[in-house]
């Protein structure tokens, strides 16, 4: 019966596409740049529309909205949209994602007059489709398109950044002493493995965002991950290729490509197959600020994943064929996230270093007529404009209460080494959301252009 049930509704989907009634967005964005709770808000102001504020919409401007509905998805979890509203109106984010889920909006609206009709405003439904995910598991996906040689090069190539070598010197030290040709004990590998984990654990609390495996970040020592450890090896070694080809087959390095290659087959191809060659609109959120915030280290970290990720991203204009057999996206949206800790008059700046950031997957989405767009969004809007000392300051709740928000100003380009200097000083505070929100009972909740990137992505199946 499920089968059937999952069947006819993959069948019932084709059809809704085709006929662009249905769209699969892919919410996408690394741990912390805000992804459940862009969800939460906007599956919260599409249900509350009379009480939003979404005037760059134009489904709601023009009083054309009649109501939207939310549903599980192929079987799915379902998004955690209540627990989502009941943290927000605690004031507290909502629980980082740790497991897959999903959400199917049901749009009903009412059509623009046209000639066909002789005036009268017929009523259409729009089906979106909406997956939520560890951001962890973003990271995983370039390692479809990389063995296990060229994973440990990567890593070798990292692991020389100060950052990484103040974190990992010990365990630096260890994988050097690995001879790649030799056997090593399970139990051994175990122990190694383990200590690569806390690594990679300490370089996401750094601020760092290129680490991989990204699922490893909330393994633990006796869950499934554990049953396919793998290390990067070659630290210290300068073996050829035929000679790590030919090694034998108990070899250390036998043993991780094996486990490696397994790990993407048992994770990362599902992963991809049934989250992203399903999208046909993309939302990337960036937590851009954080990453300034965080130094030039971090902040190229960013640079090389996002990089590396939106390689992985099928995009290209939709076939009548295509769009039935094997949808591809058309359309992305670029978000800086979180743009609520800076003032009005920097915005303009983020979203031009957020273009520079994605600056070669935009011209690849251009050359394949893919529609690009380049925003900046707060899902939440924590913050309001005061004047201090003489000057237009922000003012929002923190963790340790309310608190003034000082910031210096946002490079439009790529960072030069004067920008970083003028960012030194800068202290990213923690925001919790806004007091006295109302949302069990629909109350509004406040954003900055998240009705804009409601109409980027949605917009023209309204018209």
């Amino acid at each position: 019966m499920d089968l059937a049930r999952s069947t006819a509704s993959s069948i019932e989907g084709s059809v809704d596409r085709l006929l662009n009634r249905r769209i699969a967005l892919g919410v996408t964005g690394f741990s912390g740049s805000g992804k459940t709770t862009f969800i939460t808000s906007l599956i919260h102001q599409l249900q509350h529309y009379p009480e939003a504020l979404l005037a760059a919409f134009p489904p709601v401007l023009q009083d054309r909205l009649l109501g939207v509905q939310l549903s599980t998805l192929n079987g799915l979890p379902l998004f955690p949209y209540q627990e989502g509203i009941e943290s927000l109106s605690r004031g507290r984010w909502p629980e980082a994602t740790r497991h897959e889920s999903g959400g199917l909006l049901e749009i009903k609206f009412r059509n623009q007059p046209g000639l066909l009709r002789r005036g009268k405003s017929s009523v259409s439904r729009l089906f979106l489709e909406i997956r939520d995910y560890p951001g962890e598991w973003l990271l995983d996906l370039p390692l479809l398109d990389m063995n296990y040689l060229a994973w440990c090069r990567q890593f070798n190539s990292l692991i020389n950044s100060d950052l990484r070598l103040s974190i990992g010197r010990k365990l630096m030290e260890k994988l050097k002493a690995v001879d790649p040709m030799e056997p090593m004990s399970d139990l051994a590998l175990q122990a190694l493995w383990q200590e690569l984990l806390v690594f990679l654990q300490d370089c996401q609390r750094s601020g760092l965002t290129m680490i991989q495996p990204g699922r490893w970040l909330h393994a633990v020592p006796s869950g499934a991950e554990s049953q396919l450890p793998f290390l990067p090896l070659l630290l210290r070694t300068n073996l050829s290729e035929d000679q790590l080809k030919n090694a034998p087959e108990n070899a250390l390095f036998k043993v991780c490509e094996r486990h490696y290659q397994r790990y993407k087959d048992k994770w990362v191809k599902p992963f991809y197959r049934n989250t992203f060659q399903k999208v046909d609109r993309q939302l990337v959120l960036i937590d851009v600020l954080k990453s300034l915030n965080g130094g030039q280290e971090a902040f190229d970290d960013l640079r090389l994943s996002l990089a590396q990720v939106l390689q992985s991203f099928d995009y290209g204009r939709n076939s009548l064929l295509r769009r039935l057999i094997q949808p591809r996206i058309d359309r992305v949206v670029f978000a800086a996230s979180k743009i609520d800790q800076v003032l009005p008059d920097q915005h303009e700046a983020v979203r031009g270093l957020t273009a520079n950031l994605v600056q070669d997957a935009r011209r690849r989405a251009a050359f394949n007529a893919v529609d690009i767009r380049c925003e900046a969004v707060a899902a939440v809007r924590s913050t309001t404009y005061v004047d201090y000392q003489g000057r237009q300051a922000l003012q929002g709740m923190t963790e340790s209460g309310p608190g003034m928000l000082l910031h210096p100003a946002i490079p439009e380009q790529i960072p030069n080494s004067e920008d970083w200097q003028g960012l030194g000083q800068w202290q990213l505070r923690r925001l919790i959301p806004p007091e006295g929100l109302q949302l069990a009972a629909g109350g509004r909740l406040p954003h900055i252009r998240l009705d804009s990137i409601l109409n980027d992505l949605l917009g023209d199946r309204f018209s």
